[in-house]
């Protein structure tokens, strides 16, 4: 009797095994149009791969949207939607390695909106009231984030943009405390120039320091192009802990560690769109998502929401015309 628990035992842990069955890398690459297409997807198969497969896959990935048609408010809300899903199947400890991989692969400007979804959820310190950390446990955690996203930006393109962006993600995060946060994060960039660009010409314009808001020194000095909307939003503070506890473990900081992956299930339990779940982020074209933005800039042409629809713009001086209503093959704006 005892043989035949033990086989069946056997059996039902060499099912579950052949559910969570490791991917190779090689049929994952063959799923990265699925996941570029349905971005929830990515999750499952992140989940498949070895810790170091996954960050291989996510810049596979993050290589492929870069080269997809489209505007860059649209690449920045399927990066934020693709990466939020990767980080989801992390593997237990992977998670640091994960999220130096975003900073490193996604383009500059489309990093302007992870960096504020990030710092807002993921690691802002009032996500999760139920748990907090001292100033020395955020600062431990924010230093070994910084480092991991050096290692993995040593040689990537517009490394000192990258790790500045890192950094203003966790001052974000922080809340205000400790108030030294940004000289210890700077004292901890390895090249001296970017300390000093860092210091005196990035952090104060991005963090809206004594002027407007804006990453234009940053996307300037790495050529990046046009900086999306920053009205994407995500709500998962529960994943606040789970990526903490992750690099916690890391720095060994006692009881602040705990479980990523018991940690993540109640923050992504809803892949349909429940209260938390990552399908929160608004697709492109739904409510409150990049709808907002106009299709173009000119105020002359019906797309723009300025415009005085049924009338045609005429010059200075002159009075506008009436037009039908609505203009042929057009039904909504």
């Amino acid at each position: 009797m005892k043989k035949l628990i033990m086989v069946i035992a056997m059996a039902l842990a060499g099912t579950l095994l052949a559910q969570d069955k490791a991917m190779t890398l090689a049929d994952a690459r063959g799923k990265i149009n699925d996941v570029i297409k349905d971005p929830a997807s990515m999750t499952a198969v992140m989940k498949q791969l070895s810790a170091d497969d996954q960050t291989s896959f996510l810049a596979e990935v993050n290589a492929a949207i870069s080269k997809m048609p489209g505007s860059t408010d649209e690449k920045a809300s399927k990066f934020l939607d693709v990466d939020t899903a990767a980080l989801r199947g992390a593997k237990e400890g992977n998670l640091t390695a994960l999220v130096a991989e975003v900073y490193a692969t996604v383009p500059p400007n489309a990093l302007t909106v992870i960096n504020e979804s990030f710092a807002a959820n993921m690691f802002n310190r009032a996500a999760d009231p139920s748990k907090t950390y001292t100033d020395q446990q955020y600062t431990d955690i924010s230093k070994s984030v910084l480092n991991k996203v050096q290692d993995r930006t040593s040689t990537a393109d517009n490394a000192g943009v990258r790790n500045t962006f890192a950094i203003l993600m966790l001052i974000r995060g922080s809340n205000g405390s400790p108030a030294d946060l940004r000289d210890t994060l700077v004292n901890e960039l390895r090249d001296p120039a970017t300390k000093e660009l860092a210091q005196n010409e990035w952090i104060s314009p991005a963090l809206g320091v004594g002027q407007e808001k804006t990453y234009d020194p940053m996307l300037g000095a790495s050529d990046a192009g046009e900086q999306p909307k920053l009205d994407i939003s995500l709500t998962y503070a529960d994943a606040l802990v789970a990526l903490t506890g992750d690099l916690a473990s890391e720095c060994s900081l006692g009881d602040a560690s705990s479980s990523l992956t018991a940690m993540l299930a109640p923050a992504f339990d809803d892949p349909f769109g429940g209260a938390g779940g990552i399908s929160a982020l608004p697709a492109v074209g739904g409510a409150g998502g990049l709808s907002t933005i106009p299709r173009t800039m000119d105020a002359t042409k019906p797309y723009n929401p300025t415009y005085k629809r049924g009338d045609t713009v005429k010059g200075p001086g002159e009075e506008p015309t009436p037009e039908p209503w609505p203009y042929p093959g057009q039904t909504t704006y």
